[in-house]
């Protein structure tokens, strides 16, 4: 397999649904963050883990399955290089590509078949083959963040007319067909925040905090001053607000010990037990041998704290 192909500091196809603030696993706040350290030459790639290791291994296979299944021809899986859309600032890999014969798609959850906002399309020309390989179980629908906007973006760029989404479930042993046609609404959504992101990440301007993550990636690798700030009376409510939360939330973790310590003394040696509507399990969690691991040594150094710490002034 080809590594990744498109630059780390620009926005690409598999990083527009966290870019929009649609991503399962990061925010834009963060995945803007990671831009801004590979414009700086930091390296932001990561060491594949098993999953997709294998994701990669079987996409080839998966997609010719697919392909054949949906009656496409002329299959392409090798690209050696990236796709750059040729007015916005964008780039994207692909999986595969395709071709139709005036293809008419139509709904057919049986056969795990979807057109999505549309009864049927008819597809002709070359499209896109998006592939996905999940241990989740199969759903009627695309998840924007598990390569749904990536497609949409990949035909794009590519200037195509049409795009499948292919989603196995290897749980349940299933596959779902998820077809796209070119939207120019999408096209002009996706200019706004690819111009919008290049601009951020050469000037390297974050986004209005929406989180306290957002806030700590804003300021987190700047020195911190060492003057004390004098900040205005009217965040004090806010701040005694803050304080009465925290002591609220530890009176209802105190509650809820007391209720796990009445269960657990009336389920005393059972596994399960049963109450109303309501099934409880105090069961065992099993654990694989593992390996002893040695620690590599860290040299010493400074993170900023993720939380602000509140102390009343003596």
């Amino acid at each position: 397999m080809v590594g990744k192909l498109t630059k780390d500091d620009e926005l690409s196809a598999s990083t527009v649904a966290n870019a929009m603030g649609k991503g399962k696993y990061k925010s834009k706040q963060r995945q803007l963050q990671e831009h801004i350290k590979a414009k700086h030459g930091e390296n932001i790639r990561f060491d594949q883990n098993t999953a997709m290791e294998l994701g990669d291994f079987f996409e080839d296979g998966i997609i010719r399955f697919a392909t054949e299944k949906m009656g496409l021809t002329d299959v392409e899986t090798e690209f050696p290089e990236a796709f750059t859309h040729p007015f916005f600032p964008i780039q994207c890999s692909l999986d595969g590509t395709a071709m139709a014969n005036d293809l008419t798609i139509e709904e057919n959850p049986q056969l795990g078949i979807y057109v999505p906002d549309h009864e049927h399309i008819t597809i002709n020309g070359k499209g896109i083959i998006e592939c996905k390989l999940t241990k989740d179980y199969p759903k009627d629908y695309p998840e924007d963040w598990r390569g749904w906007i990536q497609l949409k973006t990949q035909v794009e760029i590519t200037g195509c007319s049409w795009g499948m989404l292919v989603i196995f479930s290897h749980i349940a042993n299933e596959i779902n067909y998820f077809f796209y046609q070119r939207d120019p609404a999408f096209s002009e959504e996706l200019r706004i925040i690819a111009d919008d992101w290049q601009k951020r990440v050469k000037t390297e301007t974050y986004f209005d905090p929406e989180t306290s993550d957002d806030a700590y990636v804003m300021f987190e690798d700047i020195p911190v001053a060492e003057d004390v700030l004098e900040i205005d009376d009217s965040f004090s409510g806010m701040i005694a607000r803050h304080e009465n939360i925290n002591a609220e939330i530890k009176e209802l973790e105190e509650e809820k010990d007391c209720i796990q310590t009445a269960l657990m003394e009336k389920i005393a040696n059972h596994e399960k037990a049963v109450c109303g509507s309501y099934q409880l399990d105090w069961g065992y969690i099993n654990y694989k041998a593992t390996p002893e691991k040695v620690v590599p040594a860290k040299e010493a150094r400074s993170v900023r704290r993720k939380q602000v710490r509140i102390k009343e002034r003596s």
